[in-house]
């Protein structure tokens, strides 16, 4: 037999699986469906008695009790198994859930942090919640409320109560934070909790869920932070969300108007100051520190979807000649120093979005002053459409060598001419194309489509007709492609593309209404992994050219458009490798809804052997209480797919996952 694993890798195997992370257990908005986990974590511990033993500690650590009878499943786990208590070092309660939280905090000694709701489902109470509290000890508390009840309900008047009078008496509470502070009034649950956190023995952080923007407004102190402020043994307030905006100069005079509050707060808003420290080991190595600083720059300008010159309005188009005065935030990594600027204009330069005409302006006179800056340049976003954005991108394109990507959503329409010399001057290297093409009064030569021999990403959208005397068979035209899409075309563009070999192709979406396409997908339906089509183009004879397509996209929209799509996959050859549908609507509405709900009571999944996944885009699972479950349409399509093995999906990708049922201790008699 073979050695056993050490249980050291176990652990490091099983902690990403069965480890929350404090964000998560924190997070005041966290999804509470009962399809936010896909699979039982618990299953992990019946695989073998080693990994139930490294598995336990790791699920037990962080418990998140998301419905009433999670909380009666847990209490009685305890109730057997005490020892499984000095396990939870991290609760978080989505409702009071009744009597069972009473065994579950009593059990629970070495709890440190625990997330409170000071807010309950329906019929709900806190009668266990306000019994346990008293028997715990937490290191981090956090409270979140709902502040828009009319009136406050009992059971929640209930908890405060209990909470108030318990907080003086936690020796270990270190950190509390603070529910929203929506009313910004004394009338909020902020100010009740206020006088109790001023007394706490130990408190050395309070935590606002708000931001420093929305807490000083006005230059007001809110009361209750000023209270909480007395106590001797506080050391920091910060923000839950913190800004990296600049302040407004009302906040820090605030802040420097009182004492108490330059000691405790930090005015950027990022927690305590601490002095930066240049590491010796980079002063001395100039090309590490070179390499260091390039990828924390890539990471600074690798998400930033900015415009080039982000300004909403777009009235005065002049060009500014006291540039530094007017540089937007996004450019000032480059201000730092000469070596942030050396290594970050590349990084900067690489992707740039021109969505205003001020934008446009300042990108195309910056290439004026500085044409080297042009061969940084490899994506392009154009946001705007009129005559003096084309004139303007002929002087772009010209200062531009090396253009991969190009695009604009529909916004740009291109002459042809220039996507003809777009071609010439792009085509060996340019690999994204989605900009609308105009088309000719005459027919025009398909070489075009010769040159674009690096394109993997391609969409078309033009009425061009092609000459189809010329013949691709033979040659390697856009032999990358990858992903083609198109949502409106002349039929002569399918010939043409029947006629190319285009072996990498594997996905295509098509959104051109009805219109011959027979021929394309004869040649090329076979290589497709993924189609995603409307369902004015959706026809029998082109689903069974896709024989092998995994993923199908669908869009239906209106009861003409289900039915066409109901006859084709009622129909259609079996196909053995499609794993997952998707249903996209153009609109979330009820009647969408009501439609997409139709059609997947009539779906039949026998042509679909292999079919793991129906995603619908246009739903979500409803709350956890039994009686709304039951009327949930959605829920017993649910159910019936997944007697097939096949799970009904939400736009997040939640599968529904129904929670096992709690019989009391007797059994059901």
């Amino acid at each position: 037999m073979g050695r056993a694993m050490p249980e050291e890798i176990i652990h490091e195997i099983l902690s990403p699986a069965l480890s929350v992370s404090d964000d998560t257990f924190s997070d005041r908005h966290l999804y509470s469906s009962e399809s936010s986990s896909v699979e039982s974590s618990s299953a992990i511990l019946l695989v073998c008695k080693a990994w139930l033993r490294v598995a336990t500690p790791l699920l037990y650590h962080t418990v998140i009790l998301r419905s009433k009878g999670q909380a009666q499943a847990l209490s009685v786990a305890l109730r057997c198994n005490p020892d499984l208590g000095q396990l939870i070092r991290k609760l978080r309660l989505q409702s009071g859930y009744g009597s069972s939280l009473h065994q579950i905090l009593r059990t629970t000694t070495k709890l440190t942090d625990i997330f409170i709701p000071v807010e309950f489902d329906e019929g709900d109470d806190a009668c266990g919640l306000c019994s346990g509290i008293p028997s715990i000890d937490p290191v981090r508390v956090i409270v979140s409320y709902d502040p828009f009840e009319a009136t406050t309900p009992e059971p929640v008047r209930t908890l405060v109560s209990v909470l108030i009078e318990n907080i003086p008496k936690w020796k270990n509470l270190a950190t509390f934070e603070m529910p929203h502070d929506w009313q910004h009034s004394e009338a909020g649950h902020n100010e009740t909790f206020s006088s109790p956190l001023k007394v706490a023995p130990n408190l050395r952080t309070l935590v606002l869920s708000c931001n420093w923007r929305d807490l000083f407004r006005d230059g007001i102190i809110p009361e209750y932070i000023s209270t909480v402020a007395q106590n001797a043994s506080l050391q920091e307030i910060r923000a839950k969300t913190r800004s990296r905006k600049a302040l407004k100069p009302g906040f820090l005079e605030t802040v420097q108007g009182n004492a108490r509050l330059q000691e405790l707060v930090d005015p950027n808003g990022f927690g305590p100051k601490k002095a930066f420290v240049y590491p010796p080991q980079l002063a001395a190595n100039p090309t590490v520190a070179d390499v260091i600083w390039d990828r924390i720059i890539y990471y600074v300008f690798r998400e930033d979807d900015d415009d080039f010159y982000p300004d909403d309005d777009d009235s005065d188009c002049d060009y500014f000649e006291n540039q530094d005065s007017k540089l937007p935030e996004r450019w000032e990594p480059l201000r730092v120093c000469k070596r942030f600027l050396r290594l970050g204009t590349p990084r900067f330069y690489n992707d740039i979005s021109l969505r205003t005409c001020k934008s446009m302006l300042l990108f195309t006179a910056r290439l004026r002053l500085e044409p080297s800056l042009g061969a940084h340049v490899h994506s392009l976003f154009i946001g705007r459409n009129d005559q003096q954005t084309i004139d303007d991108l002929q002087n772009v394109f010209s200062r531009i060598p090396r253009l991969t990507e190009l695009y604009s959503v529909g916004t740009l329409i291109l002459p042809w001419r220039m996507f003809e010399e777009l071609t010439i001057r792009y085509g060996s290297h340019l690999d994204w194309f989605d900009i609308t093409v105009t088309p000719c009064a005459y027919k025009v030569d398909p070489i075009v489509f010769y040159r674009l021999s690096a394109m993997q990403n391609f969409t078309w959208n033009s009425d061009a007709e092609f000459y189809s005397t010329v013949t691709f068979a033979t040659s390697n035209a856009m032999n990358n492609l990858k992903e083609l899409s198109v949502s409106r075309a002349h039929p002569s563009f399918f010939v043409l593309l029947s006629q190319m070999q285009l072996p990498s192709l594997s996905t295509v979406t098509l959104q051109t209404g009805k219109l011959d396409t027979r021929i394309f997908f004869k040649k090329h339906g076979a290589k497709l992994s993924k189609l995603f089509v409307g369902a004015l183009a959706f026809n029998l004879e082109m689903f069974n050219f896709c024989r092998n397509v995994k993923v199908l996209n669908v869009c239906v929209t209106s009861k003409a458009e289900q039915v066409a799509v109901e006859d084709v996959l009622q129909w259609c050859d079996t196909h053995c490798s499609l794993k997952q549908i998707v249903i996209n609507p153009k609109s979330f509405d009820a009647e969408e809804s009501a439609l997409a709900e139709l059609f997947l009571a009539k779906f039949d999944p026998t042509p679909f052997p292999a079919l793991e996944e129906i995603r619908h885009l246009g739903f979500s699972w409803p709350p956890s209480a039994a009686p709304i479950l039951a009327d949930s349409p959605w829920v017993k399509l649910a159910e019936r797919f997944r007697a097939q093995n096949i799970h009904l999906v939400d736009p997040y990708g939640h599968r529904w996952r129904p929670r096992r049922e709690f019989v009391p201790e007797g059994g059901r008699g």
